[in-house]
């Protein structure tokens, strides 16, 4: 399998040291790669929604990525705020997302001092992967996508419940991070890459 990290801003050598554990080799965007030469592209992504487009646009990917959509032989999995630039946009900026789910990116609201911000373990509520039903992950974000049902794969609460991996077709979204989730963060990663094709 072939596997591309977009380095947009993100947890890069983490992942790519669990996909390593995992048996995988992925290799980094260096600016040349065609994106749909590949089997799977890692999109992870830490800071604000806008300044993870105005990246991708300066290293010309944002069309690339959208014509993964087209391309069921290409998976893209977008961790954290690559998750959400997957949507049409956010209240945290003003750019336009990739537009891959439809939806929105909202903030946490509370009037509690930092209680929007939603940073360490929490569970995961899913049916779909039944494996990982309950189980928790380590989340670091202010921000969660609201879209429809259909798209949603698990969620989480904190304050609200909110969609923690979700799925349109070939494009995968994760919001909290696998490669800070020690061996269950591992565990998921493996379940994607051994079953990718099945996904859909």
């Amino acid at each position: 399998m072939k596997i591309l990290i977009i380095n947009a801003g993100g947890n890069i050598l983490s992942l790519k040291n669990i996909l390593f554990h995992c048996g995988f080799e992925a290799k980094v965007y260096d600016g040349e790669d065609i994106l749909s030469d590949f089997d799977l592209v890692f999109l992870p992504g830490i800071g604000s929604f806008d300044k993870i487009i105005e990246n991708l646009n300066k290293i010309n990917l944002i069309q690339q990525l959208k014509k993964i959509y087209h391309r069921n032989s290409t998976h893209l999995v977008g961790i954290c705020v690559g998750m959400q630039i997957l949507f049409d946009n956010s209240e945290e900026g003003k750019l336009e997302g990739l537009g891959l789910i439809p939806g929105n990116v909202k903030k946490f609201l509370s009037t509690e001092t930092k209680a929007g911000l939603h940073m360490g373990w929490n569970e995961i509520n899913t049916k779909k992967f039944k494996d990982f039903d309950k189980k928790k992950f380590y989340f670091a974000h202010n921000y969660y996508v609201e879209c429809n049902n259909k798209y949603i794969i698990s969620t989480s609460n904190h304050l609200i419940e909110f969609p923690t991996i979700v799925q349109n077709k070939n494009v995968i979204g994760i919001q909290f991070h696998p490669e800070k989730s020690h061996k269950n963060g591992i565990n998921l990663i493996k379940f994607l890459l051994n079953n990718i094709v099945n996904v859909n």
